[in-house]
């Protein structure tokens, strides 16, 4: 089917009912439909081919959408929300295996660009990355990605959730030094904070002391 400029100038304008329209065509199991519809967001939004996001590294991605802009939006908040629903179809038909694929490529895209934000997250940010969190609890999280939760984490004074992720980046590599001396840092910076700010973020005070020192014995091991 052809679209005409309006349609697609309308489709970037109003970006946020076209995926809502979207959700409602995955939610009433109207797949080929919603297929044509992602289909032509990606390319008529991002320029790309839904086969080619979907195979691209994730740092060609992050470079290509970084700061670039699709209307008044944020070109890696674009190409997150179609990977997020891109994964929903594919869940939907039972590909999950595609489905991790399209959810992981976009936490690292959204996490990419919200840590790089120099004034902090938005609130509409920090939930579209807490919603794709939760859609990755049922799969494995690699170590790039658990990396970057990890700062993600932090930056959004969610310490408790940033030390499991740690402890995850920890188990699957415990002798990388780098990673280790990172720990380290992040307990330090914690230590600098007020001990409102850690109970906020769900880590007391001698949690972070212990978890400190345990690294510290680590690293001297090493």
């Amino acid at each position: 089917m052809r679209y005409s400029q309006d349609y697609i100038k309308r489709m970037i304008e109003q970006f946020g009912e076209f995926l809502l329209a979207l959700k409602r065509l995955l939610t009433e199991d109207r797949r080929a439909e919603a297929r044509e519809q992602l289909d032509l967001a990606y390319r008529e939004l991002l320029g790309m081919e839904p086969q080619f996001v979907r195979d691209a590294p994730d740092d060609y991605l992050i470079l290509a959408t970084g700061l670039t802009q699709v209307g008044d939006m944020n070109k890696s908040a674009v190409l997150g929300d179609l990977l997020i629903a891109d994964g929903d179809w594919h869940a939907l038909t039972g590909e999950y295996d595609v489905a991790q694929t399209c959810y992981l490529k976009a936490a690292n895209v959204l996490i990419e660009a919200l840590l790089r934000q120099p004034f902090g997250p938005a609130k509409d940010d920090i939930e579209r990355v807490d919603a794709l969190v939760e859609k990755l609890e049922h799969f494995d999280v690699p170590f790039e990605t658990r990396e970057r939760l990890f700062r993600y984490h932090e930056r959004v004074h969610r310490f408790a959730d940033a030390e499991d992720d740690l402890y995850h980046l920890l188990d699957a590599a415990p002798t990388d030094l780098s990673l280790i001396e990172a720990g380290i840092a992040f307990y330090e910076r914690l230590l600098r904070l007020r001990d409102h700010e850690l109970l906020l973020g769900g880590l007391p005070r001698d949690e972070i002391e212990a978890g400190l020192a345990e690294l510290e014995a680590r690293l001297s091991d090493a």
